[in-house]
């Protein structure tokens, strides 16, 4: 296999300083990372979302996953996972169906979504039943544009602040490989995304080292 993903190294270095900020953000606060990545990535480079991006995030909630671990509750995550599910399987068979031609528009119409969530006032607590329908929300998105966080953000914003980014964390991993999967199931993921998805992985890790110093603040 030939390693030629086709990026210019003007938009290599661009695409991995973004995801540097990103990834430090992200691994700051537990969110964060494809609502700032997503709209350069797509000016930069349409292939770079939303396989390459969450493949490449998969290291990064790994590293919070792993370091939040303790905190995860059981009953909750599993609800979560559920939510998830359904969620990603909604998302993948939605974009399958959605002509190339508006994939943008797409991308576009999920960050507006994002943003108006990550605003948004709504006290929710944190229950079984809407950790499910957050993390559904939370797929399809993902799924569709890389962008996970807001809805389980919304479910969590009043919980602890260790509790919410062990979740995440852990969620996130599950979330952005169960993505790829699923994008390569509809044939929307393959080997140039493998190799673009590599590209973008030093960025993540030194945006995760970062975080350790932004994390008190």
């Amino acid at each position: 296999m030939v390693f030629d993903p086709g990026l210019s190294l003007y938009a290599l270095i661009v695409a991995n300083l973004v995801m540097m900020i990103a990834s430090a953000l992200q691994a700051s606060i537990g969110i964060g990372m494809a609502l700032l990545a997503l709209p350069f990535l797509v000016w930069l480079d349409p292939r770079l979302v939303p396989g390459p991006m969450l493949l490449a995030g998969a290291a990064l909630t790994l590293i919070s996953a792993i370091r939040d671990w303790q905190a995860v509750q059981p009953r909750h995550f599993s609800f979560s996972l559920l939510g998830l599910a359904v969620g990603t399987a909604i998302g993948a068979v939605t974009l399958s169906l959605v002509n190339t031609a508006y994939m943008n528009k797409v991308f576009a119409l999920a960050i507006l979504l994002a943003v108006v969530l990550s605003v948004t006032r709504l006290h929710i607590r944190v229950t079984s039943p809407a950790l499910f329908a957050g993390s559904c929300v939370s797929g399809v998105m993902g799924t569709m544009a890389g962008i996970h966080g807001p809805p389980l953000a919304i479910v969590l914003q009043h919980a602890d602040p260790g509790q919410a980014r062990a979740m995440m964390g852990a969620l996130f991993f599950i979330a952005y490989l169960t993505s790829v999967a699923a994008l390569y199931a509809v044939g929307l993921f393959g080997v140039v995304h493998l190799q673009l998805a590599a590209c973008l992985l030093p960025g993540v890790l030194v945006g995760a080292f970062a975080a350790r110093w932004l994390v008190r603040f």
